[in-house]
């Protein structure tokens, strides 16, 4: 009979809080561009909702990973160190403008008084330099010029010195400082300064550009409570929070509705991204 009893009270007990996450980034408000989408969640599913903030892309793959999260915004690096977790589906995928899919690229660029004019100039010269990246798991400041530099022949260890640089900006900024001798980051900022200052420009040098980027999908952790089907459905039926979640990411800018998730779209930067 008190077995019976618990399993009744289990039973009518409110499923816990739907944690709705994504990973910090100083230049927005991740915060507020993840609220509209789960309160959209919350509301279809009658569920309370939490927003979630990790560190870094890398803690957020760490927490969908171990189900420490229900739902999340992944960026490319954070989608590709969980999409072979069978728990991990991914259920909708912001439908970015193709300007805007275009622009997204990372880029490795060198001070020229360092010596180094291109990426075959690395393997001899990586143990005297200072390297910039922009934060663990950044997509296009960090994890496609790690696969480049090791097409290269430079594991990241083979360097003087690796700073974490906390924003794009701040990277490209450490080269023009003279704090680093070589750095990655999103090719924006770079684009920006050869526009509006090519005297500051000339001073660095371009060693690498990728090619654009696709940006990180919805993704769901199955569990009894989360209905990752219905999710989806919810996301793609009727994407009323697409725009506010897209102003939260560069590369996502002017996207105002979801689309389905295409996993051709990521086959060519699985691990080992060529």
């Amino acid at each position: 009979m008190i077995a019976l009893l618990l399993a009744a009270q289990l039973a009518a007990s409110p499923p816990p809080p739907l944690k709705v996450a994504t990973y910090a980034y100083p230049k927005y408000d991740r915060a507020a561009a993840l609220k509209p989408m789960a309160d959209q969640l919350g509301a279809a599913l009658g569920r309370e909702t939490h927003v979630v903030l990790l560190e870094t892309p890398d803690a957020l793959a760490q927490a969908i990973a171990a189900g420490e999260v229900d739902v999340a915004m992944t960026n490319l690096a954070a989608y590709l160190a969980v999409q072979a977790d069978p728990k991990v589906q991914a259920v909708a995928v912001l439908d970015v403008p193709p300007a805007t899919a275009g622009r997204y690229r990372g880029v490795l660029v060198a001070r020229r008084d360092s010596g180094i004019a291109a990426m075959s100039d690395l393997p001899a010269k990586a143990a005297g330099l200072r390297y910039a990246e922009v934060l663990p798991g950044s997509t296009s400041g960090a994890l496609v010029q790690a696969a480049a530099l090791r097409q290269a022949g430079v594991a990241p260890g083979r360097f003087k010195e690796v700073r974490q640089a906390g924003t794009h900006e701040a990277a490209l900024s450490a080269l023009q400082a003279g704090t680093a001798d070589l750095a990655a980051f999103a090719e924006e900022p770079w684009r920006q300064l050869k526009a509006e200052s090519p005297q500051a420009a000339a001073g660095l040098v371009e060693l690498w550009r990728s090619d654009p980027l696709p940006a990180g999908p919805v993704v769901c952790v199955r569990a009894a409570t989360t209905p990752c089907d219905e999710i989806a459905v919810v996301l793609l039926g009727d994407g009323a929070a697409a725009a506010e979640l897209a102003k939260g990411w560069s590369e996502t800018e002017g996207a105002v509705r979801f689309r389905g998730h295409d996993a051709m779209t990521y086959t060519p930067f699985a691990p080992p991204i060529p």
